[in-house]
């Protein structure tokens, strides 16, 4: 039987879409005086100097983030307003994306996803586990929505993925790791400590920033979907479908922050990593309360270690 053309959103005119991009270009009037007058401030008292104690370029280090800062602020505004006046064509899109999407049983399920909510609890979680994020960042991941917004609409509908990751480039892995510790830490297994641990761990395309479509189940065992994946070998997973050690940590942290829960207490999860010639994969141990980290030969599986499939946009 055919299937169901699904009805187009109405489109916005371009008279409505520049007023859009007209109030958010003025909304960032104060954000920018508010960031002029916090340089003048820091200026004045001197925050810019190294303090007694600290290393020396501290102070430096501190003006150059700041600077940073207000630089990207004024790139964003700049390119708002050149796109205002250059008459040029503004495309269609909206900070939300809904799809339906049919289960295995045939269960139809309504996903929708708010980028902008989305972006602002990343904000703050990003700021609350003290992650410095890249100048652009804002623009970058915005620009990754509204160019990928067809895209990502269709991946979930054909996916069922009902939770949104936002992660910033180029944040070391060695950083992630110590900032986002849950209670006792890790446990490592001695092929991943011989790969040289979380400082020889490799992953590709995460000195970008992104935009990762997740399943936001606890266990594997939740979804037929997941469930399937278990018994995979290492060499079977698809590494353009996975999430990398990096993007696992943010995952579980805040998985952890929003439900006191941990991921993957049941079963593990190979990891689209690398740890020498070895595929990494992770879980939570309940009983020893801390992360789980091992790293196995490509041809390796077990009935308790299987994927959580991912979309990523960068």
């Amino acid at each position: 039987m055919a299937r169901a053309k699904k009805p187009e959103k109405p489109e916005k005119s371009q008279e409505e879409l520049r007023a859009v991009l007209a109030q958010k270009l003025a909304a960032m009037k104060p954000t920018l005086q508010d960031g002029a007058k916090e340089y003048e401030q820091a200026l004045k008292e001197e925050i810019f100097e190294d303090q007694p104690g600290e290393p020396a370029g501290s102070g430096e280090a501190r003006k150059e983030a700041l600077q940073n800062k207000l630089t990207a602020l004024f790139d964003r505004a700049e390119k708002m307003k050149a796109k205002l006046d250059s008459g040029e064509e503004i495309p269609q899109a909206t900070p939300e994306v809904s799809a339906t999407y049919t289960h295995p049983d045939g269960k139809k399920e309504a996903i929708s996803l708010d980028f902008e909510q989305k972006l602002q609890e990343f904000l703050v979680f990003y700021q609350k586990n003290n992650i410095n994020l890249p100048p652009d960042f804002e623009d970058v991941v915005r620009d990754l929505w509204d160019k990928n917004q067809s895209e990502i609409e269709q991946v979930i509908e054909q996916g069922g993925f009902n939770e949104l990751l936002i992660v910033p480039g180029s944040i070391p892995l060695t950083e992630l790791k110590d900032k986002l510790t849950m209670e006792s830490g890790y446990w490592e297994s001695s092929n991943f400590k011989s790969g040289n641990s979380f400082a020889g761990a490799k992953s590709q395309n995460t000195d970008k920033s992104r935009i990762i479509l997740v399943h936001k189940n606890q266990e594997l065992t939740e979804r037929p979907e997941l469930a399937s994946t278990l018994n995979i070998k290492g060499q079977d997973v698809k590494l353009d479908q996975t999430l990398t050690l990096e993007d696992y940590l943010v995952f579980q942290k805040k998985y952890f922050e929003e439900t006191n829960k941990h991921l993957d207490e049941t079963k593990y999860v190979w990891l689209a990593t690398k740890a020498g010639t070895r595929l990494v994969c992770s879980g939570w141990d309940p009983s020893d309360h801390r992360l789980s980290l091992a790293a196995d030969d490509l041809t390796y599986q077990r009935g308790n270690l299987g994927v959580r499939p991912a979309r990523c946009f960068f």
